[in-house]
């Protein structure tokens, strides 16, 4: 699948046939869209740990450029609507902004069910780093470890470990955090949905770690309206009944505020 959205975006960019404005209009269309699902806050933290990318992308303004990404991530990017949807977006609008000079290359490697600690220890990871030594590594972990005991204890080292694996192994790829989008747990006794504490928990320590490290960052959890809006996410048909996952339109709507945030921050001038 990511392989044919490749070719596609690829051919896509050869061919001159959508104006600069028509992007921009459908740009704020969906940003109507994504308001009225409670969008806040919308923006790349720390921005400064980007300026690398931000370079690669300004050289397309002269030269055929290609970014390298490598998302990881769990179940939330593992149907596809989430990753490939940022990329698609990317290319559109870049493939425009540059004259078909910058193309976004996105590789994924998910894992249903996935931990911080679980990233940590897989070779595939590393394999996957080495031989793509990608611009621009996305994490989008987190939620796993609030469902289990994992964020209990010592969460702060083990999301070190997984950073400072990546750095060791790609130095020159830099990093970007998503932290977890809001969950809710089924409470069996009471027979409802309830916040569970721990993703907060888990959102407020991936935080103070990319800001202890000036690790750029996207606050997921908070740009889809906090603790317990995943709710409001379920009522308004964007959410799956598990009350966790998304459907495809919710994860294209988080997949458009991604975007907007990321092209705000990269287009601003070195």
């Amino acid at each position: 699948m990511i392989l044919k959205n490749i070719l596609i975006n690829f051919l896509f960019l050869l061919s001159p046939v959508i104006k600069q404005q028509t992007i921009v209009s459908k740009m704020a269309v969906n940003r109507a869209v994504a308001i009225s699902s409670q969008d806040f806050d919308n923006q790349i933290h720390n921005a400064s740990g980007l300026d690398l990318v931000r370079q690669r992308i300004h050289m397309a303004n002269s030269a055929l450029t290609m970014i390298k990404v490598l998302h990881i991530g769990d179940s939330h990017i593992k149907s596809g609507f989430f990753s490939e949807a940022i990329m698609q977006k990317l290319n559109d609008y870049y493939g425009q902004k540059y004259n078909g000079r910058l193309f976004f290359n996105f590789q994924t490697v998910c894992k249903i069910g996935t931990k911080y600690t679980d990233y940590d220890q897989l070779n595939e990871l590393n394999a996957q780093l080495k031989n793509d030594l990608p611009d621009l590594v996305i994490i989008s972990l987190g939620t796993n470890d609030a469902f289990s005991e994992s964020s209990e204890t010592d969460f702060y080292q083990k999301v070190d470990h997984l950073i400072s694996k990546i750095k060791s192994v790609s130095p020159n790829s830099q990093i970007l955090i998503t932290t977890p989008p809001d969950g809710l747990k089924f409470d069996k006794r009471r027979g409802i949905y309830t916040a569970l504490p721990e993703v907060e928990h888990v959102t407020n320590v991936l935080i103070k770690y990319a800001d202890d490290h000036n690790i750029a960052y996207w606050d997921l959890h908070q740009v889809m309206g906090g603790t317990n809006s995943m709710s409001s996410w379920y009522q308004k048909k964007l959410a799956m009944p598990d009350h966790v996952h998304f459907n495809a339109k919710g994860y294209g709507i988080l997949a458009q505020s991604f975007f907007e945030a990321f092209i705000t921050s990269m287009d601003k001038p070195n």
